[in-house]
């Protein structure tokens, strides 16, 4: 630890908090990160049950390739020289059982259009104007805090008369498609193409994020990390350590400590003080600012989106660990189902289930995980914890409920499972904090991805937000440049220059 230095405490080690140690390590911060959890990653995780492998976050990483400006932040977190990314071939494989219905959504542009015009030709117009708009989308750069233009990449007049004509084709799906998926889709006339396209993404959420998807699809920049998240995660842990930086487990932080107006350090759940010159929250918001700070900064904009934003759903993960030859599908897919089922109040009509087939890292030979992932209700588990009997029976049923549903699917499924792993919003709201147990913090709405998220608190000096909490729509690639802007934002009040390294 250098004593010239400036000291920062970063309070969870997800991806924002390790990507925002890093950052500030390469620009002559100390750093220390206090982590609740006994591993770090937050909610990008895996982890081991009976020796299976099972994976709790990343369905497609975007930007696994050279040529964006997220990949270069993967690049200089380490990412890029420690994990094996693999292409996605598909987005999603949409499978109707009440039909017999199968449509897999691949990464050719003219033969995912030609087929999906097949289906409906009455909807040709509508097909061709979405999937036209979403490979313009793909141009959007995920913002790092730095410029998305390379030096030199506009040379001459040509070059910018054709970025502004883009630029101008985007502003204008922009105003076009900002709407939520559920009222999009009310224009396609086939019920079936209508079901593959509402299904993109959440239905609540805009119609230009399920675009830019498959935008990154057309242009192969979505991939999947071999060997699940957490092989995403452990390199990041190990560049931060490297530069220098600390971590802490099992470390929950319970207070931000204030004193004349300024932020200078933290009180950790056993006891224990830790000061510094600057604490950055990259943990849950609503615990930040109503428990660490006591509720005492909370600005009226925060106000209005605790009372009115839309949060990502309270997930379940249904996990089997599979032994023996089964039928392979493609590593995702949504399955209708012919019988729904209810999970408290919510009926379940279909499934995202998570193949593992293609990850032999994870599960070696004839071992495998097939996942569904399932929406639920937050007040529905936390209501059943109170009994812990009940709790658990309620898991197990639910596991035989979706066991039933996709040996429709996976034929002889039921006989060559050997593990069952079910995690509920309580599982993760014990291990990441998050409030309501929200997958992602905030939906990207018609109204959210307009609206910016303070990253400061008025009347508190020397301390600052990161992570998905202030940033709409959540994800990977906005986690770890959340980290980055965060400190590009400190080092220009700190009157520096932000700087950048290579491992």
């Amino acid at each position: 630890m250098n004593g010239n230095n400036k000291s920062i405490i970063i309070i969870g080690g997800g991806l924002a908090g390790l990507s925002a140690g890093c950052y500030a390590l390469m620009n002559g911060y100390d750093v220390q990160v206090f982590e609740h959890a006994a591993i770090p990653g937050g909610v990008c995780t895996s982890w081991k049950t009976d020796n299976y492998m099972i994976d709790g976050c990343i369905h497609w990483l975007m930007g696994h390739r050279p040529g964006t400006s997220v990949y270069e932040v993967y690049r200089e977190l380490g990412i890029t020289d420690a994990a094996k990314f693999l292409d996605a071939g598909s987005y999603i494989n949409f499978v109707d059982g009440r039909t017999g219905n199968q449509f897999e959504l691949i990464a050719d542009y003219e033969k995912t259009r030609d087929r999906l015009i097949a289906i409906s030709p009455a909807d040709k117009n509508t097909i061709e104007k979405f999937l036209r708009a979403s490979v313009v989308m793909a141009d959007l750069q995920i913002p790092t805090g730095g410029s998305s233009w390379k030096k030199g990449a506009i040379k001459n007049l040509w070059d910018k008369l054709t970025g502004l004509w883009r630029m101008g084709r985007m502003l204008g799906y922009l105003f076009r498609y900002n709407l939520p998926l559920n009222e999009y889709v009310k224009r396609i006339k086939n019920p079936w193409v209508r079901d593959i396209i509402v299904n993109l993404f959440l239905q609540d959420m805009t119609t230009l994020f399920s675009m830019l998807m498959i935008g990154y699809l057309f242009r192969n920049q979505l991939g999947m990390v071999e060997g699940g998240s957490i092989r995403f995660v452990l390199p990041i842990e190990k560049r931060l350590k490297k530069l220098g930086g600390r971590i802490t487990y099992n470390a929950t932080v319970e207070k931000v400590l204030v004193e004349n107006g300024a932020a200078v350090g933290v009180k950790l759940a056993d006891g224990s003080v830790h000061r510094s010159d600057i604490v950055i929250s990259a943990a849950d918001l609503h615990s930040t600012l109503y428990d660490m700070l006591d509720g005492k900064y909370v600005p009226e904009r925060f106000r209005y989106m605790f009372g009115n934003w839309k949060m990502f759903s309270p997930l379940m993960l249904v996990s089997f660990g599979v032994k023996g030859e089964i039928k392979r599908y493609p590593p995702v897919n949504v399955i209708f189902l012919k019988e729904p089922f209810k999970i408290g109040t919510v009926t379940v009509d279909r499934l995202l289930v998570r193949d593992y087939s293609y990850d032999k890292a994870m599960n070696p030979g004839d071992r495998t995980v097939i996942q569904a992932e399932i929406e639920t209700e937050y007040d529905y588990w936390m209501g059943l914890r109170k009994n812990e009997e009940a709790y658990y029976k309620e898991k197990d049923a639910v596991a035989h409920k979706v066991l039933d549903r996709i040996e429709d699917f996976y034929p002889g499924i039921k006989a060559k499972v050997e593990m069952i792993d079910v995690a509920t919003p309580y599982t993760f709201l014990r291990y990441t904090r998050n409030y309501r147990s929200a997958f992602e913090g905030w939906l990207m709405t018609g109204e959210t991805i307009k609206m910016s998220v303070p990253k400061i608190l008025d009347g508190l000096k020397n301390f600052y937000l990161a992570g998905q909490w202030v940033e709409p729509g959540g994800g990977v690639p906005t986690a770890v440049a959340s980290g980055r802007r965060v400190i590009r934002k400190l080092c220009r009040d700190d009157k520096k220059e932000f700087i950048t390294k290579l491992p």
